[in-house]
């Protein structure tokens, strides 16, 4: 009998599930078969890889494999990669099941880096041999298995920085590592800020709390705009910084792959810092966070009572530098104009003095917009009645019914808390003052229109004179949502409420 006769019987009585006292020769199937029995065969996209993180997102190596053979029993083939280092064992290495009807296994430059490095512990820069083998296995047969295997070469890269900030001069942390201007990741080695600089020099560190490793100006390039790195520390010669000549809105990109950076003026009306602190001598110099107002960025608020003494104001806690302060020294509080001093001198501050009333109650708004820059004072008088407004409140909006009633009255709790517990419709509320008949009396209205009244301990409210000129046309109201029974808390010398929903 032929051996193609002899093959092609065991496979007939395979498939009439007799007993298989037969099995099949793999070299004699392939002697038989015309085609060669489909031989399994792995190979590599190249042989030789050098990986480069400027090319992240290339194909850095791609294994694929021809279908192999199920020697003639119509049975599918089930395909396993494994990879390992060229001189060690597979039991040692990477495996991956594949599955059925997949010819190859793809990754990315970045992929294909992290993958050596993690599984094999491959180091940067230097070149290592790996071998590949794959299996094909027909099902329900183990024993009908093939392999292949290919090698190559992979040299990996030391991935640059995940995170990257901005310090100096001209940025809201000025050099304090421990409060820098964090950029975002666009990509790998891409990093992106776009916001306010102030005047003065800037440049980059890798991690927040360390002045190294960072990057500075190169010196030696022509174009002022290219990176140098620096693990440690430079020479002073060497650590140079770049230069913002004027304080405006910046779009920022700093290429670390290529060690290019782009600075590129910028439309935006935000301040330059999102936290400004009340200091003072009379709280011993301790720095009190100030409210920014949620209208206008660019303002900050402070309530207390102030007892005498010097103050300015700082841009970061514990920091003398980068401050607003007075334009003469012992500056009374009637002096508006207020200036930025980034460095510690001049140290001008502001003196409030009231021998024979120390501690009164003050308000005080400062205003950073550059160029105009400027801090308001006025001593507070609380009001002795606030009442709720609004088709929300039990009085709706009748003024005459709230003055008549008590059911929309707040009662006064201490010098400038007031609170009220009742019950709330579903509708718009705003807080009266002085119910003015005209509407044009003092209100607190919620920072925007519309805005959700819900449970809250710590909710910024805006004070509006509706008689000034400016105010005019301005009502923000709260939507009360969910009816019920609510208790208020009004603190309005901070300007703070504080809701809850029994």
């Amino acid at each position: 009998m032929k051996k193609s006769h002899i093959i092609h019987s065991c496979i007939l009585m395979s498939a009439l599930l007799l007993p298989a006292s037969c099995s099949i020769d793999i070299d004699e199937y392939k002697e038989a078969s015309p085609d060669g029995g489909n031989t399994l065969t792995l190979t590599a996209s190249a042989s030789d890889i050098v990986l480069k993180e400027q090319e992240w997102t290339s194909d850095g190596l791609t294994l694929s494999w021809s279908t192999g053979s199920n020697f003639g029993t119509g049975n599918a083939l089930e395909y396993k990669i494994e990879i390992a280092k060229a001189d060690g064992e597979y039991t040692d290495g990477y495996v991956q099941e594949m599955g059925r009807r997949v010819y190859e296994l793809s990754y990315t430059v970045q992929n294909l880096n992290n993958f050596v490095k993690e599984n094999f512990g491959a180091e940067s820069g230097t070149a290592a041999t790996y071998k590949a083998r794959v299996t094909a296995t027909v099902t329900g047969r183990e024993d009908l298995t093939q392999t292949s295997e290919v090698q190559f070469n992979i040299t990996p890269y030391e991935p640059v920085t995940t995170t990257l900030y901005m310090i100096g001069e001209a940025t809201a942390g000025g050099w304090s590592v421990d409060n820098p201007t964090e950029m975002t990741r666009e990509s790998p080695g891409i990093f992106s800020w776009r916001g306010v600089l102030k005047e003065g020099d800037l440049r980059f560190i890798t991690t927040s709390g360390k002045f190294w490793p960072g990057y500075v100006r190169d010196g030696e390039a022509s174009d002022g705009m290219t990176l140098k790195y620096f693990a440690e520390q430079p020479e002073d010669a060497q650590d140079l910084k770049f230069d913002i000549n004027e304080g405006r809105g910046y779009s920022i990109t700093a290429d670390l792959l290529n060690l290019t950076l782009s600075i590129e003026e910028a439309d935006i009306n935000e301040p330059p810092y999102s936290m400004i602190y009340f200091v003072s001598e009379a709280n011993n110099w301790s720095f009190e966070e100030m409210t920014q107002d949620p209208i206008n960025h660019f303002i900050f608020r402070y309530g207390a009572e102030i007892g005498n003494g010097q103050f300015k104001f700082g841009t970061a806690p514990g920091s003398w530098e980068n401050m607003y302060k007075a334009m003469e020294d012992n500056a009374p509080i009637t002096s508006t104009q207020a200036q930025f001093v980034s460095g510690t001198e001049p140290d001008y501050k502001w003196l409030l003095f009231d021998e024979a009333n120390p501690g009164k109650p003050y308000k005080i708004a400062l205003d950073i917009t550059s160029g105009s820059e400027s801090m308001k004072m006025s001593e507070f008088t609380p009001y002795e009645n606030i009442w709720l407004i609004g088709d929300a409140a039990p009085n709706g909006w009748s003024l005459d019914d709230a003055a008549a009633s008590s059911d929309s009255k707040m009662t006064k709790t201490s010098d400038y808390v007031l609170s009220w517990t009742g019950h709330l419709n579903a509708g718009e509320l705003k807080f009266s003052c002085d119910l003015q008949r005209d509407w044009n009396g003092d209100w607190f209205m919620a920072a925007s229109n519309g805005k959700l009244f819900s449970e809250v301990t710590d909710e910024v409210m805006t004070f509006v004179d509706l008689s000034l000129p400016e105010n005019s046309g301005t009502d923000r109201k709260w939507k009360v949502e969910s009816a019920g029974n609510y208790t208020i808390t009004i603190n309005q010398l901070t300007e703070r409420m504080t809701v809850t929903k029994n």
